[in-house]
């Protein structure tokens, strides 16, 4: 084992968000339901538990009930919802609970299994409430890339499990135990998994974050007339729709890089991501119905809607 871990933090907070869903519908107003983080302690070399372990329930405003496929699928129960309180209380008590931590912004980093928790679940709800996406949300460590980039050709595609948690699971043979759609099994779950990754003196730091503006969304896209019951195709729409898009960072700096969009160098009150500077024009008029995902984010001109 290596004398010190190979990671520019002091801490790593293991993030976790789980959203309102419905079953093979894709074009869901998705609203965070579920916040668990887990801590890493770099200098230590430990997961710290109980103390800084944080798992809060969210209420959803726009839509209260929870589908029978989302209960069933994340085991979080109707009353459990209902007695939780809305985001923005719980977004306060989460920096609340950084700051009694003493995470100060640049000296922590958040580490998610992939890009979708900040670029699809956070991202979302801010605009849902059209605010600014935090400069702490603007990047992050994907778990899905580190561990992928420790082969050749960074693709583990060769090892078996369909999913990072069943690949990683296998790779390193440490067993998950719970409901790997239930956020505080899955963070404690990936922390260990961080965990052995930097244990094995491979590198850990920021490599992903956001942009405003891609190369990629100027390519024309024929839109999947399917594309609400697909996930790739889905995917694809929504990376048009939401104005920031996620990025790979292979030379991060802490000092210097964090908050600023990668495309335009702007912080994140300059460079809010409330506005969609690619505004998807040719794809709106593709769409046979109007985008339920992105009327109630406002990420449709009115002319569109029509």
């Amino acid at each position: 084992m290596a004398a010190r871990y190979r990671c520019p933090f002091e801490n790593l907070v293991i993030l976790d968000f789980k959203t309102t869903c419905e079953e093979n519908n894709y074009d869901y107003l998705t609203e965070i339901i579920q916040i668990s983080a887990t801590v890493l302690n770099i200098r230590d070399k430990v997961i710290v538990k109980r103390r800084s372990d944080i798992q809060t329930f969210v209420r959803p405003v726009i839509n209260p009930l929870l589908s029978e496929y989302c209960a069933q699928m994340t085991g979080i129960d109707q009353n459990t919802i209902n007695t939780a309180d809305t985001f923005p209380v719980v977004y306060n008590q989460f920096v609340a609970w950084l700051q009694e931590h003493n995470f100060q912004e640049r000296s922590f980093a958040f580490v998610c299994e992939n890009s979708q928790n900040m670029w699809r679940y956070a991202q979302y709800q801010f605009l849902l409430l059209d605010q600014a996406l935090p400069a702490m949300f603007r990047q992050w460590i994907s778990l899905e890339v580190a561990f992928r980039d420790l082969f050749p050709g960074r693709t583990c595609d060769h090892l078996p499990g369909e999913t990072l948690v069943e690949k990683t699971s296998n790779h390193y043979n440490i067993e998950f135990t719970g409901n790997e759609h239930y956020a505080m099994d899955k963070s404690f779950f990936l922390a260990k998994v961080t965990k052995r990754i930097l244990d094995d003196n491979n590198l850990i730091t920021v490599n992903q974050n956001f942009r405003c503006f891609a190369g990629k969304r100027t390519v024309p896209l024929n839109v999947d007339p399917n594309w609400k019951t697909n996930f790739q195709s889905a995917m694809l729409v929504i990376e048009r729709m939401l104005p920031l898009v996620f990025a790979y960072a292979r030379n991060y700096f802490p000092d210097e890089s964090f908050g600023k969009c990668f495309f335009c160098r702007q912080q994140s009150d300059v460079c809010t991501g409330l506005d969609n500077e690619q505004y998807p024009d040719e794809l709106f008029e593709q769409l046979v119905e109007p985008s339920v995902f992105a009327i109630a984010a406002r990420l449709v001109d009115d002319d569109d809607e029509e």
